[in-house]
């Protein structure tokens, strides 16, 4: 159960991670790899080792996690059931398994955008194998005695991501191979007496090996994918920046730079008029030149306002930085400021103005 809690957690947290990349269609993040090498039992080092070779077919979910099925078949003169027989067979297994791969440089140092050149990955899952009985010398077939097993299998690969843009792989693949039960010899157990068949003794059993160890080499194509690479790509925060931005803060500036051509002031008697450019809270030299004939030892009254384009709030605010700003540069020449007031936008017609009025 905690191994299973484990995956959960593991598939989870792949997944969660997954919406910083592209390529996440269906055909998207295919591979094909074909693989050979060696295996022989753990438990009777003696016992000759056995080629096998399969085919690989693997399902990219995020950078970190991936689905792989495998097909594999056993070849051995000297099968490793059966310490004495030879087995005339050109397959003596068969096997189907279901693997959960995580990369670990991935899962541990992040995604860079591309795979490394050298990377490693933790693979485990759930097979099926099928053990063909060999034929002996003056015993008829009995492949009726053919034995199916469910197998756990655990390994490593090591990958060598090779070329500018990381279509292939090469890769050392260890394993270990679990099965789920022992059997005695088919032959002992019919009556047909462990001599005509093994030579070892008690100790000699068909299909008796619980663990098996396997070396492969693989050779792995990566098929591109709609991001037009043979790999996820990573999308930069900065690209999801320039997003927010467009949508919520420009819109604004669009829409006062197209519709506010003309600024429409009022007379305000003993005073001046201060016009700010399209929103805008800075003063021009203009409006500075206007502020400096008021008087040092005057006192005023200072009104600012937007124009009506725009969100109520925005306007508001606007109109709040025209006066702060106005009300700063009158102060540090002396002038007294006895009223500040932000108005937002008033009326149907577009006043970017602060309205300055001496008292």
């Amino acid at each position: 159960m905690k191994k299973i809690t484990l995956v959960i957690a593991m598939f989870a947290m792949a997944m969660a991670s997954s919406a910083q990349y592209t390529g996440h269609k269906f055909f998207d993040n295919w591979s094909i790899g074909a693989e050979g090498g060696v295996s022989t039992n753990l438990h009777d080092w003696d016992t000759p080792n056995g080629a096998v070779a399969g085919i690989n077919f693997t399902k990219g979910i995020t950078p970190v996690l991936s689905l792989e099925f495998q097909l594999q078949a056993g070849f051995n003169d000297d099968p490793n059931w059966n310490w004495a027989a030879k087995s005339p067979n050109v397959v003596d297994n068969a096997s189907i398994y279901a693997n959960t791969k995580i990369n670990l440089m991935n899962w541990f140092g992040g995604y860079k955008g591309a795979p490394r050149f050298f990377e490693i990955q933790a693979r485990g899952g759930v097979g099926y194998t099928r053990f063909f009985w060999p034929t002996f010398d003056g015993i008829p077939s009995r492949s009726g005695n053919d034995l199916n097993r469910c197998n756990f299998k655990f390994g490593l690969d090591f990958d060598f991501n090779l070329g500018e843009k990381k279509a292939w792989t090469i890769s050392l693949r260890p394993a270990v191979i679990l099965k789920t039960s022992r059997d005695n010899d088919p032959l002992r157990e019919s009556g047909l007496g462990m001599q005509v068949v093994c030579d070892k003794g008690s100790g000699c059993t068909a299909y008796g090996h619980n663990a098996i160890g396997q070396i492969t080499a693989a050779v792995t194509y990566h098929f591109k994918t709609s991001n037009g690479t043979h790999y996820f790509t990573e999308v930069k925060p900065v690209e999801v920046t320039k997003v927010v931005e467009k949508t919520v803060e420009k819109p604004v500036e669009k829409v006062v730079e197209k519709v506010v051509e003309k600024v429409v002031t009022k007379n305000v008697g003993n005073g001046v008029t201060v016009e700010f450019a399209q929103n805008k809270a800075t003063l021009s030299n203009t409006a500075k030149a206007k502020l400096n004939t008021i008087d040092k030892s005057a006192t005023v009254v200072i009104d600012g306002y937007a124009s009506p384009e725009g969100a109520k709030a925005y306007n508001q605010k606007l109109s709040q930085r025209r006066c702060d700003a106005v009300k700063a540069y009158l102060e540090d020449r002396g002038v007294k400021v006895a009223g500040a007031n932000a108005h937002g936008a008033e009326g149907a017609e577009s006043q970017r103005v602060v309205y300055v009025t001496i008292k």
